[in-house]
């Protein structure tokens, strides 16, 4: 071992002679003196040097955008767009979340239960029940064309289809929170979508009772409370006219039978009363 590391140690420590001739006298200009060792740690600091050079040139000077891979300025804007873009429709997210959970939280004031939680429909004759267990008596053969009408405000509605034909018990009063209007009939036990849509909700609140939302075109929402009984599922097609609820009263927030129906338009409620002849 110790013969391989003199060896290595002679090798290193060689000594050579460096030296400059002028072209013509050939005269000695200069002469340098050096090892091995001495010219390997010259030529590595030489090469490191150079490559600080270039390092500095190239991330300080536009030359680092002829790098393959590297953005120019083109790339690095549209970078700097798609953030901003990304960023403004995080924000849009969250807002429409916002008004999702206001909205929800505007139709609903309580935890729902436990959708395997059902009331039994009671106090029904055995034609009735027929009547409701056969998927024929609550559809339309051809469902009802959709109809528009001119609020006071000028704002474009359909025409809704009577959910329910009774008496007014209670107007729309949105200074107390009455959101909508309650109607009660003792002629009537089926209640009906207004229009064609998609029901988004169909659960039961200790305070509402078996309620119905149903989306709409035009992003008008339809809300039937303190029904006896659903007849349609979250995610239904439902026509205008076409049976959806039992009409009752259930729910902690009512002091009888009647049906509390809503209209929101934009996560705004609107009078039904203004669109709707009950009677």
């Amino acid at each position: 071992m110790s013969d391989k590391k003199n060896k290595i140690t002679a090798w290193l420590g060689k000594k050579f002679h460096l030296i400059l001739y002028h072209s013509k006298s050939y005269g000695i200009v200069k002469k340098y003196k050096f090892n091995r060792l001495g010219f390997l740690f010259t030529g590595f600091s030489i090469f490191l040097l150079f490559f600080i050079i270039i390092a500095v040139i190239i991330v300080f000077t536009p030359l680092k955008e002829l790098i393959p891979g590297y953005p120019d300025r083109e790339t690095k804007m549209l970078i700097y767009d798609n953030a901003i873009r990304t960023d403004s429709l995080l924000i849009e997210l969250e807002i429409r979340n916002q008004y999702l959970d206001f909205l929800r939280d505007a139709i609903f004031n309580d935890v729902p239960i436990d959708e395997d939680f059902v009331l039994p429909i009671t106090g029904l004759t055995r034609e009735q029940v027929d009547r409701f267990n056969d998927p024929r008596t609550f559809r339309l053969e051809k469902p009802i064309q959709t109809q528009f009408i001119v609020s006071k405000k000028n704002e474009t509605l359909p025409k809704f289809f009577i959910p329910i034909k009774g008496i007014v018990t209670s107007e729309f009063n949105p200074v107390i929170k009455h959101f909508g209007t309650d109607i009660a009939t003792a002629h009537e036990d089926i209640i009906k979508s207004v229009m064609n849509g998609t029901v988004v909700i169909s659960n039961f609140t200790v305070e509402t009772g078996y309620t119905i939302v149903i989306q709409h075109q035009n992003n008008i929402l339809s809300v039937y409370r303190h029904v006896k009984s659903v007849l349609v599922d979250v995610g239904d097609d439902v026509n205008t006219g076409q049976a959806i609820a039992v009409y009752g009263g259930t729910g902690e927030l009512t002091s009888g039978k009647h049906l509390h129906f809503e209209l929101w338009k934009d996560g705004k409620p609107i009078n039904p009363e203004l669109y709707i002849d009950f009677l």
